[in-house]
């Protein structure tokens, strides 16, 4: 009887790691599954160290409620002052991630008023008065950024941890 018993406790192990395996597979293909037919990166001058920028969505106009909808915690309102052509400014986060969206009233507007500005702000980027040398005493708070439609969205730490949030934005 206990042989019994330790065959078939045998047979639901070996069915549950089967089961693990299939479920991983099928997580690791579905992460291989983004169609990037609407998204393009954008170059980055050879000098800078780092990835190209994610943008997508190039004709979409979106509000803070949309990025909200995609699952951003909204904290407070930020001045645009500072940020020439920007309309608002908002901080928040995203699975547990500081994460700035700044609206834009289009997506070229984005990249001509905003691209440089967030270049500055992750560090790809020295600013103005420091590009031909010095010290700069800039400290970034974000690492990386992506544009989405008429947003820029500027990451905490990489942009993996808001491509979810990027990429779910409707």
């Amino acid at each position: 009887m206990s042989i019994h018993l330790y065959c078939r406790t045998m047979n639901i192990r070996k069915f549950l790691w089967m089961f693990v395996f299939v479920l991983a597979l099928v997580a690791l293909s579905a992460c291989g599954a983004y169609d990037a037919g609407d998204s393009v990166m954008a170059d980055v001058p050879a000098e800078e160290e780092g990835e190209a920028v994610l943008i997508l969505q190039p004709d979409a106009v979106f509000t803070v409620d949309d990025v909200e909808a995609a699952g951003w915690k909204n904290s407070r309102e930020l001045s645009p002052e500072t940020l020439p052509g920007a309309t608002s400014v908002w901080y928040g986060f995203y699975r547990q991630r500081d994460v700035e969206v700044r609206v834009y009233e289009s997506q070229a507007s984005a990249i001509s008023d905003g691209q440089e500005i967030a270049d500055v702000a992750t560090g790809r980027r020295k600013p103005t008065p420091f590009a031909s040398g010095g010290i700069s005493s800039t400290r970034t708070s974000y690492s990386a950024y992506g544009i989405v439609g008429n947003l820029i969205l500027l990451c905490e730490i990489k942009i993996e941890d808001c491509q979810g949030l990027l990429e779910s934005i409707e």
